[in-house]
């Protein structure tokens, strides 16, 4: 009898929970190791922030709906709101727990401060643990097969300095540390940051404070939770056919089109000073609902850079006088580490190449016995991607798919990173820096999950119409591959469902007619008219059969008329004038009408 691969997962998040259900479902032994007393990570709540461990405000509520974060093989349940409380969240995190048995592989106030290559390792390719016992102080060792770093890297807070630091009589805390708000009832806050803790801080002590201060260097684009006709945000902008448009036009473009299509009509950047230099798709975007009424009420003031402390106060960028300040909370994010890795396991370059291929395997290890996992900025969320990651790591742990040789890794690295070097603003994770929708393809094409929409388009017109058309949700890539799930379809065709329950409304309401996608269609359908022009007969034929489905569910007559109006001049070339005409103006009118019957 073959002896189970022992794997040692080091912490108990999300990603751990995922890494413990990945390496279940191929058989193998998950060792975890958490840090504290409870599982949970991020988003199990405790009243002391720990270093080294992700904090969250008792308010705090996820950024991502419930349908787009889900696990793809565990839907939330209907009744649970669409952006969920942390209480809610850590309940949805225990109810997957519990339903495969993951916590039982769990073992509790367990530090791991040293990963080394066993004696043995250039032929086993295993490792040694040193764990200590929090609670003791106890370390013992231990040697797994394989290594999966599950400890995110929102754990370390990092702190600006500014001149004059040093003399300020205030509090200076990072928001790492904010818990409750109630000790700052009547004081003078500045909150320094514009990331979405920035603004959770900022919002949250505006309802006790005397007055807020927010101070930002560069400006964010604000996005709200709630999106075109009160559905999710990220439920609207996350799906395949805006992929499409993305990766057609310019991303200039497409930023511009998100700006003016969902973010201007609520909030105008220009208007309140906050427009960054950067595109929508390329800077980390904001999430904040409250911030808008904050700003037009005065309760949080707008203000530019920190040029200076004093004493008693802060000289602003642009003021001619000190702002008197109480309290300063330091919003300004987090360093990454991984303080028990050797050295040269995840490296970086001058140039800020972090060189991890696919934002999770070192290339300079002989065995590929060791991952991270969840080391990535995502534009969308982040629970998904950690479960899409673990998936491929325990079929490569399993032996049943092998990684690329070092060569091959270190030009995938490098080619990331300067595609992103060219389109995000400059930091120090630039390297990390993914797309959501692309990024989920690209790792489960790795080890064949990901959805085959030319088939579904021939086979499931229904189902290629709802992954295609509708949000990318992660039960698309249980259609196919390894562990495929048999409730994927229904999970994907019932999403809408569960999320309009928590709003008790109708969910076919005749408001969804005007829908904002079909604005978006029109835009896409032009573009690829254009590529059909250039690339001939071939693609056209492909992209047509690849709308009709869309086009044929369209309920508007006059939608679908102005759609083939628009399309007719690309799609059909005719020499004679009368016959074009005849085309242009007869033939929409014709599909119109017969796709009504």
């Amino acid at each position: 009898m073959v002896q189970k691969k022992r794997i040692a997962v080091i912490g108990g998040g999300f990603s751990g929970l995922n890494s413990i259900r990945a390496l279940k479902e191929e058989g193998m032994e998950p060792v975890c190791f958490e840090k504290t007393s409870n599982p949970g990570g991020t988003w199990c709540y405790r009243e002391q922030a720990i270093y080294g461990v992700p904090s969250i405000m008792p308010s705090t509520i996820i950024n991502h709906s419930k349908e787009i974060g889900a696990l793809s093989n565990f839907p939330p349940k209907k009744e649970y709101p669409n952006y969920m409380r942390h209480a809610e969240l850590y309940q949805y995190f225990k109810d997957i727990g519990e339903s495969c048995d993951c916590f039982g592989h769990m073992i509790y106030n367990r530090e791991v401060i040293s990963v080394r290559r066993s004696f043995d390792y250039n032929e086993t390719g295993r490792w040694i643990l040193k764990i200590k016992n929090t609670e003791d102080g106890e370390i013992t060792t231990d040697i797994f097969d394989g290594v999966m770093v599950s400890v995110g890297h929102i754990t370390y807070p990092k702190m600006c300095e500014f001149p004059g630091m040093d003399k300020f009589k205030g509090d200076i805390i990072h928001s790492h540390s904010l818990k409750k708000v109630d000790k700052f009832a009547g004081k003078r806050l500045c909150v320094v940051g514009i990331g979405c803790s920035a603004l959770d801080a900022a919002v949250e002590t505006s309802t006790v404070a005397k007055q807020v201060y927010l101070s930002t260097r560069s400006g964010s684009w604000i996005f709200p939770r709630v999106g075109p006709h009160g559905v999710p945000m990220d439920y609207a902008l996350l799906r395949r056919y805006l992929t499409t448009l993305q990766e057609i036009v310019p991303i200039s473009i497409s930023s511009k089109f998100i700006e003016k299509l969902f973010l201007s009509p609520k909030f105008n950047h220009d208007l309140y000073n906050l427009r960054p230099q950067f595109p929508v798709f390329c800077k980390d975007p904001s999430i904040n609902d409250s911030l808008p009424s904050k700003l037009i009420s005065g309760s949080v003031v707008l203000k530019k850079n920190v040029k200076y402390f004093t004493e008693n106060g802060v000289m602003f960028e642009g003021d001619e006088k000190i702002t008197e300040i109480d309290t300063v909370i330091m919003a300004t994010g987090y360093e990454w580490k991984f303080p028990f890795l050797e050295e040269d396991i995840v490296t970086t370059e001058k140039d800020g190449r972090i060189n991890l291929y696919k934002c999770m395997w070192s290339p300079n290890l002989k065995h590929q016995s060791l991952v991270i996992i969840g080391f990535v900025l995502p534009f969308g969320p982040g629970f998904p991607l950690g479960e899409i990651q673990c998936r491929w790591v325990a079929q490569v742990f399993s032996g049943k798919v092998k990684l690329p040789n070092k060569d091959i890794m270190m030009k995938d690295i490098i080619n990331r990173h300067k595609e992103n070097v060219k389109r995000y603003r400059p930091g120090e994770k630039i390297s990390v820096r993914v797309d959501y929708v692309p990024y989920m393809d690209d790792i489960a094409s790795q080890f064949g999950a990901k959805p085959n929409l030319l088939k579904m388009l021939i086979t499931d017109p229904k189902l290629f119409q709802a992954c295609f058309f509708g949000p990318c949700l992660s039960y698309q890539y249980r259609l196919q591959g390894p562990h495929k799930w048999r409730e994927a379809r229904k999970a994907i065709l019932t999403a809408k469902e569960r999320m309009k329950t928590p709003l008790a409304g109708n969910v076919d309401s005749s408001s969804n007619k005007h829908d904002v996608h079909y604005f978006t269609l029109v835009i896409l359908l032009l573009f690829i008219s254009l590529l059909i022009n250039w690339k001939g007969n071939s693609v056209a034929s492909y992209l047509i059969a690849l709308l009709l489905p869309r086009y044929m569910s369209l309920r508007s007559f006059f939608l679908k008329y102005f759609l083939a109006l628009l399309a007719m001049p690309f799609l059909v070339m005719c020499e004679d004038l009368l016959a074009s005409y005849i085309i242009v103006i007869f033939v929409p009118l014709i599909l119109a009408s017969l796709s009504l019957l």
